[in-house]
């Protein structure tokens, strides 16, 4: 099995190295800078984590804490156990980190990596394999590890001013921390895999782990409502808490601490615990790798190869697309196809949900702000017409960043998310155009589909008058087609169809034309809008100011309908030069 692993890694390794060598210019260059960049950022950190943890050590420090300690009964007057906790607090993190993260990359590296026919019909063990996979589904938590957590841990064994034996013990407590997460994960991927396909757990990991992320968002948000409850003499004692003899974070943090202070029997105990859970967890999916790993990979080859039965439909009738059917009539039948079938390939990926998830948060945070600061009559009265009509357009401007991140994430890039399959729409008797209209509908359907309840609800929290509702609601709806029809545009003039993740389908043509489009865009719309009512109102009497705010509205609709015309031609010409 050693021959085996030693054979994998120098093919790995050999491949690696020629991707790299071989790979383009600016992918070097890019390599190099994140790596410049990390090296900067470690050292800063190493630097400063040194200088904190001197600092409370010193003299001067812990006088003014004597003097807070007398203002602040609570207060504690020696920081010493909190300092001594403090590694046990870096690993809890780094090991719930690690714990969250690990499944979802030993899951791509076990099961969906495009090597693994080759490798399990390959004269070798299969705990070679296994091992091989599993250390490289790792290699992005020990580069994270090594970057982030070792300084961390070596600025603080300088602060506290540990000799060498500890720096030894830090670096090997870094090399055995992801085997116990990753170990425990391997285990549940196995055996996860032999329930649900690959794919399908890896799109639910991937939902929930957008879930925590959004999570830690929501709190940032809520800081200064947080930060009271947190901020007290009780909260220190969750340091001491997390030092707690039972977590293996804690033997690893005390071992630290045992190797800096020279305790040889609490290194000995602690150290050897953590050793020991770490490197027996390892052991023991090796040890089941040979049975699981193999069922496991067979299982999903078996469910890739089933098909879901259809259930027969009443009458022979079409079902249904959805509730917006009446509306979608109004589109050519073609293109109406198009817009069911991405509607449909959009909910079997649970990945797409994801991408929900910070839009709907957004809206959430938002309402909530807009109902606990109602508006000041008195304030407002004080503000300008111009600027005060600004503040009045705040709900569109909220209503549609939401709906243009979800009509991103319902459209995606348009032709690009067809991928390799886009040949069957390229050979189909349906002309570009109409192509680009069901594409267009798609991206946007969450403007009137979202965006007039999101808008009518804003309204009655705001107590809005209805003349400003239809104002914000035409802004939203005309503001909305320009941006989604030069998404699509821009999107079919710039696809790319062989991408292998998701991820993958956008060109930094459409990243940097788009976030150049969409603020000139908006400023246009606005300031046409709102000039013209200011004008107006300078002007004076009810016929000029209802004047001036029409042709605001006539102008913003030709530059609308201008948008949408380039789009449609730019994308149609995107369109008739690909080939298949």
């Amino acid at each position: 099995m050693i021959n085996a692993i030693w054979v994998l890694v120098r093919t790995r390794f050999l491949i690696t190295r020629n991707s790299l060598w071989r790979g383009r210019l600016r992918r070097k260059i890019g390599l190099v800078f994140l790596t410049a960049l990390l090296c900067i950022g470690s050292f800063g950190i190493y630097n400063f984590v040194s200088f904190l943890v001197g600092a409370i050590r010193s003299p001067d420090f812990a006088g003014i804490l004597q003097e807070a300690a007398a203002q602040s009964p609570g207060l504690p007057t020696d920081f010493t156990p909190y300092l001594d906790a403090l590694p046990s607090v870096v690993l809890l993190g780094s090991l719930l980190l690690l714990v969250l993260s690990s499944f979802s990359g030993l899951l791509s590296s076990l099961y969906l990596s495009g090597d693994m026919d080759m490798l399990l019909v390959a004269p070798v063990p299969m705990r070679a394999v296994f091992v091989v996979k599993f250390f490289g589904g790792l290699i992005t938590q020990y580069a994270l590890l090594i970057a982030l957590v070792g300084p961390v841990l070596l600025g603080y064994g300088r602060g506290m001013g540990y000799g060498p034996l500890y720096l030894v013990c830090a670096v090997l407590a870094l090399l055995m921390l992801p085997l116990l997460p990753a170990g425990i994960g391997a285990l549940l991927v196995m055996a996860v895999v032999r329930v649900l396909p690959a794919r399908r757990a890896r799109e639910i990991v991937s939902v929930i782990g957008g879930l925590i992320g959004i999570s830690f968002y929501v709190i940032s948000q809520f800081a200064s409502e947080v930060a009271p409850a947190v901020a007290s003499p009780g909260s220190l004692q969750a340091l001491l808490a997390s030092n707690f003899p039972l977590l293996p974070s804690a033997w690893a943090g005390r071992a630290l601490v045992a190797a800096g202070t020279g305790d040889a029997l609490a290194l000995i105990v602690f150290g050897g615990l953590f050793v020991v859970a770490s490197a027996g967890v390892f052991l023991g999916c090796l040890l089941l790798s040979e049975r699981l790993y193999y069922d496991g990979w067979s299982s999903m080859a078996t469910q890739g190869g089933r098909g879901r039965a259809r259930r027969p439909e009443a009458g022979g009738r079409r079902p249904a697309t959805a509730a917006w059917s009446p509306l979608a009539r109004l589109l050519p039948p073609d293109s109406r196809a198009i817009l069911a079938k991405d509607l449909r390939l959009f909910v079997r990926d649970l990945r797409n949900l994801q991408q929900l998830i910070f839009p709907v948060a957004l809206a959430g945070i938002w309402t909530f702000r807009l109902i606990a600061s109602p508006p000041d009559p008195a304030a407002e009265a004080e503000i300008p017409a111009a600027l005060r009509q600004l503040s009045d357009l705040l709900s569109a401007g909220i209503a549609f960043f939401i709906c243009l991140s979800i009509s991103s994430a319902l459209a995606g890039t348009g032709i690009s998310r067809e991928g390799k399959a886009f040949w069957i729409l390229k050979l189909a008797p349906v002309s570009p155009t109409h192509i680009l209209i069901g594409k267009f509908a798609l991206a946007y359907l969450p403007f009137p589909a979202i965006g007039t309840p999101f808008l009518a609800l804003l309204a009655a929290l705001r107590h809005t008058a209805p003349a400003l509702i239809i104002e914000q609601w035409l802004l939203l709806m005309i503001a909305g087609i320009g941006c989604a029809a030069f998404t699509i545009g821009l999107g079919a003039a710039f696809p790319r169809l062989n991408w292998e993740n998701p991820q993958q389908q956008s060109t930094w043509q459409t990243g940097c034309l788009g976030t150049i489009f969409y603020p000139v865009y908006l400023t246009l719309m606005v300031g046409t809008v709102v000039g013209s009512a200011a004008l107006g109102g300078m002007a004076g009497g009810a016929a000029a100011s209802a004047g001036a705010s029409l042709l605001g509205w006539t102008l913003a609709a030709l530059l609308t309908g201008a948008i949408c015309w380039g789009s449609m031609i730019m994308g149609a010409r995107g369109l008739e030069r690909i080939e298949v």
